[in-house]
């Protein structure tokens, strides 16, 4: 069986209302995580005396120091060369993928577009230059919801870390809640967007609930009438920008086009010159 496992949508244009929203504040700072504790054995330096006879400037040879496990230089090439190819694919104009997890035998790519016929080109490139057949998970999204993948491939361009999202599920029934967590380095500052079916971008910030080493989320979404009617069962995109200060163009409280707003972010990354990373998470609502 092929290994692209697209997300099949029951309807492909959605005409009315997007998901029903409180209308959100400002962008809100995500908490530092704890920092890790250190290891005093590992942290420790060891100490030699002088062999009898020798002065204490004199050089003495150790056997059998211990030292650290590191990735061999070519696997960590390789993940670099992997990483690269994913990130720098043309799959055409509304198409987005990126590596998760990868061994010198399985590798994990996830991709959001409006079909699947680039993913599967993807595949086989992929497993022609690399020998291996990659897993390809495909979320197919609506048009209007298209600037998402722009926006995460100019971001993927910049070294930061991506922040780390995590949704409590992947498929909501109409009127229930969404819930996630949200990681990301010390220092900090995260803006968190809802792109609906309709490509309407909603601030989340003013709904996450800061603790000492993550953010979370619990909000309730809906479907507007005439699609829940239907039984409609549509795509959202949860996304997450992190840099090192607050985005002025990610402060807004009304519903806004993705089309126009992130655009206007990236204008303004772009003029700070400073990291920022993204990354986006999906689910289908309804049904």
């Amino acid at each position: 069986p092929p290994a692209v496992q697209p997300e099949i949508m029951e309807s492909r244009k959605p005409d009315q209302p997007a998901s029903q929203q409180t209308q959100p504040k400002a962008a809100a700072r995500v908490p530092e995580p704890a920092a890790s504790q250190t290891d005093d054995a590992g942290a420790k330096r060891q100490r030699y005396e002088p062999a009898p006879g020798k002065q204490p400037g004199e050089a003495t040879v150790a056997l059998n120091v211990p030292r650290p496990d590191l990735p061999p230089k070519n696997a960590l090439d390789h993940a670099a060369q992997r990483v690269s190819w994913v990130r720098d694919f043309n799959g055409g104009d509304c198409f987005y993928a990126t590596l998760t997890s990868a061994t010198e035998a399985a590798v994990a790519i996830e991709g959001l577009g409006t079909e699947v016929q680039p993913f599967e080109r993807m595949l086989s490139d992929f497993q022609a230059r690399f020998r291996v057949e990659p897993d390809i998970s495909v979320r197919l999204i609506e048009p209007a919801q298209c600037e998402v993948t722009n926006f995460l491939r100019f971001l993927d361009q910049m070294p930061a870390d991506k922040p780390q999202l995590v949704l409590d599920r992947t498929t909501v029934p109409s009127g229930s809640p969404i819930g996630g967590k949200l990681v990301t380095h010390g220092g900090l500052i995260s803006s968190v967007l809802l792109i609906d079916h309709r490509g309407m971008a909603f601030s989340l910030d003013d709904r996450i609930l800061a603790e000492a080493d993550k953010a979370t989320f619990n909000i309730p979404i809906d479907l507007g009438a005439a699609d829940k009617a239907a039984g409609k069962v549509v795509p959202q995109i949860i996304m997450v920008i992190t840099g090192p200060q607050d985005i002025q163009a990610a402060a807004f409280s009304a519903p806004t086009p993705a089309a126009l707003l992130l655009p206007r972010i990236l204008d303004e990354i772009d003029a700070n010159r400073a990291e920022f990373s993204a990354t986006a998470k999906y689910f289908r609502l309804g049904g």
